[in-house]
């Protein structure tokens, strides 16, 4: 184990610091988070967010598998399934892969002529995600750990890693606090070339608050995520003791009111300063053991994106 420690220490001290090592982790998943401005941490029952809350493992408590699909533009695409298992009072673990890809890219190789109609080459670029992980309550306290596998395939292919750690404190049943903690181990990419890259850890605070309303037969639930803590957003200073108002402004936050028909509306900001990072959605569950849900993300300069995804409870 030592020795493993080592060569990992090794490979960062020959590695280029980047800001996007592994970044794909960090696209949203389930349509459920996406709906409520990205702030995936503190919701339940997301499993296809799995990649970026492995906490809501530590909730559940069913066999569930789970698909999603994102449509980007230009034939970009996210697809991606999940599955969790309990353990019987030891947790439950989760497993997760998912493929974010732009296929059919036309390219015209170096010196060659330009094509005549659509008699062109094409190309694939995508990004493999496989992530495993656990989660347990503890009473009111929650830990679960995640490990991620990323294959990216450009010019040239290479295999990254990160690991992440999340805690929450349930005060109530109403009123959870939690905080997540992304590549503790740093988080690193190898490419065929032998270049090394890798980012800094991150850390994120969330919180999750629930209002009965039975006079409109349901319940409100408010979400909130921060942006990260450790580091600034590009070319803007976040940092939470630096600048605590512009850090709150940056942060993730949305709305959903579940009804008691099995019906849930959403919406939310990706930040919340930003009215056009507006994000809309519903979910319907029209069987004790399916549910869908269904997301909406604004974009001010490519298409709006769109969000499917499909849980089913065993």
């Amino acid at each position: 184990m030592p020795f493993i420690f080592i060569l990992i220490l090794f490979a960062f001290a020959n590695a280029e610091r980047v800001v996007g090592a592994n970044s794909s982790l960090e696209t949203a998943q389930g349509a459920k988070s996406a709906a409520v401005g990205m702030a995936a941490l503190p919701v339940q029952n997301d499993l296809p967010s799995l990649a970026k809350n492995p906490l809501q493992l530590s909730e559940l408590d069913k066999l569930s598998i789970a698909l999603t699909h994102v449509a980007y533009f230009e034939e970009t695409s996210y697809n991606g399934a999940a599955m969790a298992l309990p353990l019987r009072g030891a947790g439950t673990i989760g497993f997760a892969a998912s493929r974010f890809s732009a296929d059919g890219i036309p390219y015209i190789k170096e010196g060659d002529p330009l094509p005549e109609g659509s008699n062109y080459n094409t190309l694939d670029i995508s990004d493999w995600i496989f992530t495993s992980a656990w989660g347990k309550s503890f009473g009111k306290w929650k830990v679960a750990l995640s490990m991620h596998l990323l294959k990216r395939e450009l010019d040239q292919s290479g295999w990254g890693f990160r690991s992440d750690f999340a805690t929450g404190y349930a005060f109530s049943k109403r009123f959870m606090l939690a905080g997540m903690v992304e590549g503790w181990t740093s988080s690193a990419a190898k490419w065929e070339s032998g270049h090394f890259e890798y980012s800094s850890p991150e850390a994120y605070a969330a919180m999750r608050f629930s209002e009965p309303f039975p006079y409109f037969y349901g319940k409100l639930n408010l979400y909130w995520q921060s942006t990260g803590i450790l580091h600034s957003q590009p070319e803007e200073e976040t940092r939470a003791w630096k600048n605590p108002i512009d850090w709150f402004l940056a942060s993730n936050a949305g709305l959903e009111f579940e009804t008691n028909f099995s019906f849930s509306l959403r919406a939310g900001l990706v930040k919340v300063s930003d009215a056009s990072s507006l994000t809309l959605g519903a979910g319907l569950k029209p069987l004790p053991w399916l549910g869908a849900d269904y997301a909406f993300q604004m974009h001010n300069e490519l298409s709006n994106a769109h969000r499917i995804s499909i849980i089913a409870y065993f």
